[in-house]
Protein backbone atom coordinates (compact mmCIF):
# COMPACT_ATOMS: atom_id res chain seq x y z
CA UNK A 1 0.00 0.00 0.00
CA UNK A 2 2.49 2.71 1.05
CA UNK A 3 4.79 1.74 -2.20
CA UNK A 4 1.61 2.76 -4.68
CA UNK A 5 1.14 5.87 -2.70
CA UNK A 6 4.25 6.86 -3.36
CA UNK A 7 3.72 5.73 -6.76
CA UNK A 8 0.37 8.29 -6.86
CA UNK A 9 2.41 10.39 -5.50
CA UNK A 10 5.18 10.64 -8.31
CA UNK A 11 2.94 10.64 -10.75
CA UNK A 12 1.19 13.49 -9.49
CA UNK A 13 4.54 15.08 -9.32
CA UNK A 14 5.12 14.39 -13.45
CA UNK A 15 1.78 15.37 -14.68
CA UNK A 16 1.79 18.83 -12.56
CA UNK A 17 5.23 19.35 -13.86
CA UNK A 18 3.77 18.64 -17.36
CA UNK A 19 0.85 20.61 -16.70
CA UNK A 20 3.21 23.64 -16.15
CA UNK A 21 4.97 23.54 -19.41
CA UNK A 22 1.46 23.25 -20.95
CA UNK A 23 0.26 26.31 -19.36
CA UNK A 24 3.72 28.17 -20.12
CA UNK A 25 3.43 27.06 -23.68
CA UNK A 26 -0.43 28.43 -23.84
CA UNK A 27 0.95 31.70 -22.68
CA UNK A 28 3.48 32.03 -25.30
CA UNK A 29 1.15 31.56 -27.81
CA UNK A 30 -1.59 34.18 -26.52
CA UNK A 31 1.36 36.22 -26.67
CA UNK A 32 2.17 35.62 -30.14
CA UNK A 33 -1.24 35.78 -32.00
CA UNK A 34 -1.72 39.09 -31.91
CA UNK A 35 1.31 40.11 -33.78
CA UNK A 36 0.63 36.90 -35.90
CA UNK A 37 -2.78 37.90 -36.99
CA UNK A 38 -1.72 41.86 -37.37
CA UNK A 39 0.64 40.06 -40.31
CA UNK A 40 -1.71 37.96 -41.38
CA UNK A 41 -4.19 40.42 -41.94
CA UNK A 42 -1.55 42.52 -43.82
CA UNK A 43 -0.66 39.62 -46.06
CA UNK A 44 -3.86 39.44 -47.17
CA UNK A 45 -4.57 42.56 -48.44
CA UNK A 46 -1.44 42.72 -50.10
CA UNK A 47 -2.37 39.60 -51.65
CA UNK A 48 -5.73 40.70 -52.80
CA UNK A 49 -4.38 43.96 -54.25
CA UNK A 50 -1.91 41.13 -56.30
CA UNK A 51 -4.73 39.54 -57.60
CA UNK A 52 -6.52 42.51 -58.43
CA UNK A 53 -3.32 43.84 -60.09
CA UNK A 54 -2.65 40.75 -62.33
CA UNK A 55 -6.53 39.57 -63.32
CA UNK A 56 -6.04 41.40 -65.94
CA UNK A 57 -2.85 39.68 -67.22
CA UNK A 58 -4.02 36.46 -66.26
CA UNK A 59 -6.40 36.67 -68.72
CA UNK A 60 -3.92 37.19 -71.60
CA UNK A 61 -2.35 35.00 -73.69
CA UNK A 62 0.81 34.73 -72.43
CA UNK A 63 3.68 30.93 -71.33
CA UNK A 64 2.22 31.96 -67.80
CA UNK A 65 -1.30 31.21 -68.49
CA UNK A 66 -1.54 28.75 -71.26
CA UNK A 67 -1.75 24.86 -69.50
CA UNK A 68 1.26 23.11 -70.47
CA UNK A 69 1.42 19.19 -70.36
CA UNK A 70 0.23 17.32 -67.09
CA UNK A 71 2.96 15.19 -67.59
CA UNK A 72 5.60 17.39 -66.38
CA UNK A 73 6.34 17.49 -62.30
CA UNK A 74 5.10 19.51 -60.36
CA UNK A 75 6.79 22.79 -57.59
CA UNK A 76 4.99 22.27 -54.14
CA UNK A 77 5.08 24.78 -51.58
CA UNK A 78 4.66 23.64 -48.59
CA UNK A 79 3.97 25.68 -45.81
CA UNK A 80 4.57 24.14 -42.04
CA UNK A 81 5.01 24.67 -38.74
CA UNK A 82 9.11 25.08 -36.98
CA UNK A 83 7.67 23.18 -34.27
CA UNK A 84 5.57 20.82 -32.72
CA UNK A 85 3.04 20.66 -30.13
CA UNK A 86 0.00 22.05 -32.34
CA UNK A 87 -2.49 19.52 -32.74
CA UNK A 88 -3.32 18.06 -36.14
CA UNK A 89 -2.09 21.39 -37.83
CA UNK A 90 1.58 19.93 -39.38
CA UNK A 91 0.05 16.67 -40.59
CA UNK A 92 -2.81 18.14 -42.38
CA UNK A 93 -0.49 19.88 -44.18
CA UNK A 94 1.56 16.98 -44.92
CA UNK A 95 -1.77 14.56 -45.87
CA UNK A 96 -2.86 17.30 -48.24
CA UNK A 97 0.42 17.24 -50.08
CA UNK A 98 1.19 13.93 -49.86
CA UNK A 99 -2.19 13.26 -51.87
CA UNK A 100 -0.92 15.03 -54.68
CA UNK A 101 2.86 14.29 -55.00
CA UNK A 102 3.92 12.24 -58.20
CA UNK A 103 6.87 10.56 -58.93
CA UNK A 104 9.45 13.35 -60.20
CA UNK A 105 7.89 16.29 -58.33
CA UNK A 106 9.64 18.51 -56.79
CA UNK A 107 8.79 20.02 -52.69
CA UNK A 108 10.23 23.08 -51.13
CA UNK A 109 9.51 23.38 -47.45
CA UNK A 110 8.71 26.22 -46.09
CA UNK A 111 9.07 25.80 -41.70
CA UNK A 112 11.76 22.93 -40.62
CA UNK A 113 8.82 20.53 -39.45
CA UNK A 114 8.06 20.62 -43.28
CA UNK A 115 11.75 20.25 -44.24
CA UNK A 116 11.92 17.18 -41.78
CA UNK A 117 9.23 15.41 -42.55
CA UNK A 118 9.93 15.59 -46.77
CA UNK A 119 13.78 14.97 -46.49
CA UNK A 120 12.69 11.91 -44.57
CA UNK A 121 11.37 10.70 -47.94
CA UNK A 122 14.15 12.51 -50.26
CA UNK A 123 11.83 15.27 -51.84
CA UNK A 124 13.54 17.73 -50.44
CA UNK A 125 17.56 19.07 -51.95
CA UNK A 126 19.98 20.56 -49.24
CA UNK A 127 19.43 23.66 -49.97
CA UNK A 128 15.83 23.65 -48.93
CA UNK A 129 16.01 23.41 -45.21
CA UNK A 130 16.78 26.77 -44.01
CA UNK A 131 13.47 28.17 -44.51
CA UNK A 132 11.65 29.13 -41.26
CA UNK A 133 7.86 29.91 -41.28
CA UNK A 134 7.99 32.39 -38.13
CA UNK A 135 11.22 34.36 -39.20
CA UNK A 136 9.83 34.04 -43.06
CA UNK A 137 11.28 37.86 -44.77
CA UNK A 138 10.32 38.86 -48.41
CA UNK A 139 14.04 38.75 -48.89
CA UNK A 140 13.59 34.56 -49.01
CA UNK A 141 10.61 34.73 -50.67
CA UNK A 142 12.05 36.32 -53.55
CA UNK A 143 14.79 34.06 -54.05
CA UNK A 144 12.06 31.30 -53.69
CA UNK A 145 9.84 33.07 -56.18
CA UNK A 146 12.63 33.68 -58.87
CA UNK A 147 13.76 29.98 -58.43
CA UNK A 148 10.17 28.75 -59.14
CA UNK A 149 10.09 31.40 -62.18
CA UNK A 150 13.47 29.80 -63.74
CA UNK A 151 12.30 26.29 -63.25
CA UNK A 152 8.97 27.13 -64.99
CA UNK A 153 11.07 29.43 -67.88
CA UNK A 154 13.53 26.29 -68.20
CA UNK A 155 10.33 23.84 -69.12
CA UNK A 156 11.42 21.70 -65.71
CA UNK A 157 7.76 21.40 -63.99
CA UNK A 158 4.33 22.43 -65.67
CA UNK A 159 2.57 23.81 -62.48
CA UNK A 160 3.42 25.40 -59.27
CA UNK A 161 1.30 24.90 -56.00
CA UNK A 162 0.95 26.30 -53.28
CA UNK A 163 0.09 24.30 -49.68
CA UNK A 164 -0.55 26.04 -46.30
CA UNK A 165 -3.58 26.47 -43.45
CA UNK A 166 -5.72 29.16 -43.65
CA UNK A 167 -6.80 30.83 -40.97
CA UNK A 168 -10.77 30.72 -40.03
CA UNK A 169 -11.04 31.00 -36.27
CA UNK A 170 -8.86 30.58 -33.49
CA UNK A 171 -10.71 27.69 -33.30
CA UNK A 172 -10.86 26.30 -37.11
CA UNK A 173 -7.47 26.28 -39.47
CA UNK A 174 -8.16 24.89 -42.90
CA UNK A 175 -5.53 22.98 -45.09
CA UNK A 176 -5.38 24.38 -48.35
CA UNK A 177 -3.78 24.00 -51.86
CA UNK A 178 -3.80 26.57 -54.67
CA UNK A 179 -2.39 26.90 -57.76
CA UNK A 180 -0.08 29.74 -58.34
CA UNK A 181 1.11 28.81 -62.27
CA UNK A 182 -0.17 28.49 -64.55
CA UNK A 183 -2.31 31.70 -63.97
CA UNK A 184 -5.96 31.36 -63.67
CA UNK A 185 -8.29 34.02 -65.40
CA UNK A 186 -10.61 35.63 -62.68
CA UNK A 187 -13.71 34.19 -61.54
CA UNK A 188 -16.53 34.30 -59.03
CA UNK A 189 -15.78 37.10 -56.99
CA UNK A 190 -12.60 38.29 -58.31
CA UNK A 191 -14.27 38.31 -61.91
CA UNK A 192 -14.59 41.97 -62.11
CA UNK A 193 -10.58 42.63 -62.72
CA UNK A 194 -11.41 41.10 -65.87
CA UNK A 195 -9.07 41.90 -69.07
CA UNK A 196 -10.27 45.50 -69.83
CA UNK A 197 -9.66 46.30 -73.64
CA UNK A 198 -8.22 49.79 -73.26
CA UNK A 199 -5.42 49.11 -71.38
CA UNK A 200 -2.25 48.63 -73.15
CA UNK A 201 1.07 46.65 -72.30
CA UNK A 202 4.44 47.96 -73.56
CA UNK A 203 6.26 46.00 -75.27
CA UNK A 204 3.15 42.96 -75.03
CA UNK A 205 1.61 41.49 -71.92
CA UNK A 206 3.94 38.42 -71.69
CA UNK A 207 7.14 40.63 -71.26
CA UNK A 208 5.02 42.80 -68.34
CA UNK A 209 4.32 39.64 -67.12
CA UNK A 210 7.50 38.03 -67.12
CA UNK A 211 9.03 41.05 -65.07
CA UNK A 212 6.82 40.98 -62.88
CA UNK A 213 5.70 37.16 -61.86
CA UNK A 214 8.38 36.88 -59.01
CA UNK A 215 6.89 39.89 -57.21
CA UNK A 216 3.51 37.90 -57.73
CA UNK A 217 4.96 34.33 -56.16
CA UNK A 218 6.90 36.26 -53.85
CA UNK A 219 3.50 38.31 -52.11
CA UNK A 220 1.50 35.32 -52.34
CA UNK A 221 3.93 32.83 -51.04
CA UNK A 222 4.97 35.72 -47.85
CA UNK A 223 1.02 36.60 -47.60
CA UNK A 224 0.54 32.14 -46.93
CA UNK A 225 3.57 32.04 -44.68
CA UNK A 226 1.86 34.97 -42.25
CA UNK A 227 -1.19 33.01 -42.53
CA UNK A 228 0.06 29.93 -41.28
CA UNK A 229 2.07 31.46 -38.84
CA UNK A 230 -1.22 32.84 -37.21
CA UNK A 231 -2.95 29.32 -38.12
CA UNK A 232 -0.15 27.37 -36.43
CA UNK A 233 0.05 29.39 -33.23
CA UNK A 234 -3.89 29.29 -33.08
CA UNK A 235 -3.35 25.65 -33.01
CA UNK A 236 -0.86 25.31 -30.47
CA UNK A 237 -2.80 27.82 -28.05
CA UNK A 238 -5.73 25.43 -28.28
CA UNK A 239 -3.57 22.07 -28.33
CA UNK A 240 -1.89 23.86 -25.19
CA UNK A 241 -5.40 24.45 -23.66
CA UNK A 242 -6.45 21.31 -24.04
CA UNK A 243 -3.38 19.43 -22.52
CA UNK A 244 -3.90 21.75 -19.59
CA UNK A 245 -7.63 20.53 -19.23
CA UNK A 246 -6.93 16.89 -19.20
CA UNK A 247 -3.90 16.83 -17.09
CA UNK A 248 -5.88 18.81 -14.59
CA UNK A 249 -8.90 16.09 -14.73
CA UNK A 250 -5.76 13.76 -14.28
CA UNK A 251 -4.40 15.48 -11.08
CA UNK A 252 -7.87 15.09 -9.68
CA UNK A 253 -8.00 11.57 -10.54
CA UNK A 254 -4.95 10.89 -8.78
CA UNK A 255 -5.37 13.22 -5.95
CA UNK A 256 -8.95 10.84 -5.10
CA UNK A 257 -6.69 7.46 -5.66
CA UNK A 258 -4.07 8.45 -3.33
CA UNK A 259 -6.90 9.83 -1.07
CA UNK A 260 -8.34 6.68 -1.50
CA UNK A 261 -5.51 4.89 -0.93
CA UNK A 262 -4.23 7.04 2.35
CA UNK A 263 -7.87 6.38 3.98
CA UNK A 264 -7.26 2.68 3.44
CA UNK A 265 -4.21 2.64 4.75
CA UNK A 266 -4.81 4.49 7.79
CA UNK A 267 -8.09 2.59 8.21
CA UNK A 268 -5.71 -0.61 7.86
CA UNK A 269 -3.39 0.73 10.68
CA UNK A 270 -6.16 1.57 13.11
CA UNK A 271 -7.75 -2.25 12.39
CA UNK A 272 -4.31 -3.56 13.10
CA UNK A 273 -4.10 -1.62 16.57
CA UNK A 274 -7.24 -2.87 17.97
CA UNK A 275 -6.73 -6.31 16.78
CA UNK A 276 -3.31 -6.01 18.94
CA UNK A 277 -5.08 -4.21 22.02
CA UNK A 278 -7.58 -7.29 22.53
CA UNK A 279 -5.09 -10.35 22.23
Amino acid sequence: MARNMKALKARIRSVDSTMHITKAMELVASSKIRRARERMENGRFYRAVLREAFADLASSDTPYSRPRDEALPTAHVVVAGDRGLAGGYNNAVFKLTMRALRPGDRVIPIGRRAAEYFSRRSLVAEEDMDLSSETLSSAECAAVAGRLKAMYDRGEIGCVRLVYTAFTSMLVQTPQETVLLPLAPPSGEDAHGAPRADVLYEPDPASVLAAIIPEYLAGVVYSAASEAFAAEVAARRAAMDTASKNASDMIDRLNLEYNRARQSAITQEITEIVAGGTT
